[in-house]
């Protein structure tokens, strides 16, 4: 076995150079005496047009060149399907291949945190960072009159943060006409969704920068700015192996990272921390590779066990959704008409040229409802949910975390807090390709047509995610165990029922689907309360939302990391991504990874100033 090469130290290595990472790239280098390291297994595609435009963003799904391209496991509960899940391998991560939605967590999201035994974590600590990361476009917020998007409140968002958003400069009569529908349902959205509290249907802002029509994400934003400092390195093609930790009796603290590039093995020293921002799946791998979680999983594949901790992998929840796909009228511009060579090659010469066209823009509509919402009758609201109330009690978990995030989601959902999110794509669907994600954007029937889904925003349903091999290039299982919990599917019926039954056929909207928003793709059937259920297990899809797996939560409550996202029995080693989520909050993630990071920057230095005073012999204010 080879030895592998030394490289120098860095006071900080970061493990991932995704949407957290180059945040944290970026914050911890603006101290000159600090060096930093970024290692990330895929390549910098920030000058790469497939990345840059919007309207190729479903394109690098199923790309290894973009994408991890990981799969669950068979999910029993799914009609033993196989979901596939694109997950970004570039600098940027998945921000690089995301839908590039800009949508917060609610305020009581953020405050239930805090409830689940994580000090000082609520919306108001955190709503200074999700401004600090963004640009909102003003002008572009105060001329769009034709969007009804006087909602938008310039207060809840940033003014010189390196995320840009704005809404896109071209829409079709579909998306002026989504917000408009929810007027017509008396559920259109009465503030900017961004201050935690409004539900409703509204257009939403995109991580889109105006000046030329790209996609603004992590790489462009927060890493090319500043990627020439002296006191960063950035190595790529790289993938982590290992955390290694010290042999002084006592607590293991973690000193070095182990990776490969080509074949070539690589140590670099980590003077003061090791950060992991590998994502909800690769982050538990990575600490299962190197020791730390539970003992007898990690023996059975010759692993030394480190720290004990069964919790690590577990906790993993998702978004997922009921699709369908309506027919819509004819002369009306969807991405559909992109599968003919001609067509797309026009748009591809004209985004070229400059800029602008179809693969200029990713218009996106949604919505946020509550049970009361989706069911305006009290009396049947209030059936329904306690309807749910008794399953959950009669399936709240062999856990104490499971049961005390049960008792959140239920007191939410009485409280008029929203369980659905409506979102929308101007095509159609394949949902036979749940697993081949290369082929899911794409209807096999041509046509054009709107595709509507109804999204579960709270699941009560949780996975895990575990090594299946000692070989860091072997993928862990993942195993979202779907619709397990039996309360999911029943409110995921609402929601679907609802999109059908009540948005498609409301105007304006259904003035542009044939037959008033009657007539389906033909790979999608009429629903009905004896078929839903049947019919959601059949073409169910995910978001792509992993949380959970490096759980933000007291260690004897299903824990991994603490409060200051610290690692339970391990020094000098915390986890910064999706993976701390303890509970899955509502929309997009994006934006609370951007907010989390910039949080976990402040951390770190401020425990960089506590550690130099105290060798100073001084305190920090």
């Amino acid at each position: 076995m080879s030895t592998a090469v030394a490289l120098p130290s860095a006071d900080y290595v970061i493990c991932g150079g995704g949407t957290a990472g180059l945040v944290l790239a970026n914050r911890l280098s603006e101290i000159p005496t600090v060096n930093v390291a970024v290692i990330e297994y895929g390549q910098d595609r920030s000058e790469d047009l497939n990345v840059l435009a919007p309207g190729l963003l479903t394109a690098l799904y199923g790309n290894p060149d973009y994408d991890w391209i990981f799969h669950s496991t068979p999910q029993p509960h799914v009609n033993d399907r196989v979901i596939g899940h694109p997950r970004g391998k570039q600098l940027g991560g998945s921000s690089a291949i995301n839908y590039m939605a800009y949508t917060h967590a609610s305020q009581v999201n953020l405050d239930d945190f805090e409830a689940l035994g994580n000090a000082n974590w609520t919306w108001d600590v955190m709503q200074p960072y999700y401004k600090k990361s963004e640009t909102l476009t003003v002008p572009n917020v105060q001329e769009r009159t034709d969007l009804n998007v006087s909602y938008i409140d310039p207060t809840y968002h940033g003014k010189t943060g390196p995320i840009r958003n704005a809404f896109p400069h071209e829409y079709s009569p579909l998306d002026f006409a989504w917000p408009r529908a929810y007027d017509t349902l008396g559920i259109g959205v009465k503030s900017d969704p961004s201050d935690g509290l409004a539900l409703g249907g509204y257009n939403i802002l995109t991580n889109l920068n105006l000046d030329n029509n790209t996609r603004s994400y992590a790489a462009t934003a927060y890493l090319n700015p500043i990627k020439y400092r002296p006191n960063l390195r950035v190595y790529t093609s790289a993938l982590v192996t290992k955390i290694n930790f010290d042999n002084i009796t006592g607590t293991p603290t973690a000193n070095s990272v182990n990776f490969n590039v080509n074949g070539t093995d690589y140590t670099i020293p980590a003077a003061r921390e090791v950060v992991l921002s590998a994502g909800s799946f690769g982050s538990p791998h990575i600490l299962e590779l190197s020791g730390v979680g539970k003992k007898d999983l990690l023996s059975t594949y010759g692993i030394d066990s480190i720290v004990d901790n069964p919790n690590v992998g577990e906790n993993l929840q998702d978004h997922v959704y009921m699709p369908l796909g309506y027919k819509v009228n004819p002369g009306i511009f969807t991405l559909d008409d992109l599968v003919n060579e001609t067509i797309f090659n026009a748009a591809y010469d004209q985004y070229l040229a400059n800029n602008t066209g179809p693969l200029a823009t990713v218009a996106l509509g949604g919505a946020l409802l509550s049970t009361q919402q989706i069911m305006p009758d009290k009396s049947v609201a209030n059936k329904f949910l306690a309807d749910i109330n008794s399953l959950v009690g009669k399936n709240n978990g062999n856990t104490q975390e499971f049961k005390a995030q049960y008792k959140l989601i239920v007191k939410n959902m009485k409280n008029e807090q929203e369980i659905a999110q409506h979102m929308n794509t101007a095509s159609g669907m394949n949902p036979e390709f749940a697993n081949d994600t290369t082929k899911l954007f794409s209807a096999p029937t041509p046509g054009n047509y709107f595709t509507i889904l109804g999204v579960l925003e709270h699941p009560f349903s949780r996975g895990n995610v575990h090594l299946q091999s000692a070989n860091a290039s072997v993928y862990p299982t993942i195993d979202f165990h779907y619709l397990e919990h039996p309360a999911d599917i029943k409110i995921l019926s609402k929601i679907a029922l609802h999109v059908q039954n009540s948005l498609a056929k409301a105007k304006p909207l259904s003035d542009l689907l044939q037959g008033n928003g009657t007539m389906l793709q033909a790979e999608y059937n009429t629903l009905t309360e004896a078929n839903v259920e049947d019919e959601i297990r059949r073409v169910l899809q995910s978001e792509y939302h992993p949380s959970g797996t490096c759980a933000m939560l007291p260690q004897d409550k299903g824990g991994v990391v603490d409060w200051k996202l610290k690692v339970y029995g391990v020094n000098n080693l915390r986890v910064v991504d999706a993976s701390i989520v303890p509970l899955q909050p509502r929309a997009n993630l994006q934006t609370f990874i951007y907010a989390l990071a910039e949080r976990a920057a402040d951390f770190i230095k401020q425990d960089l100033a506590e550690s130099q005073a105290a060798a100073k012999g001084m305190a920090v204010a």
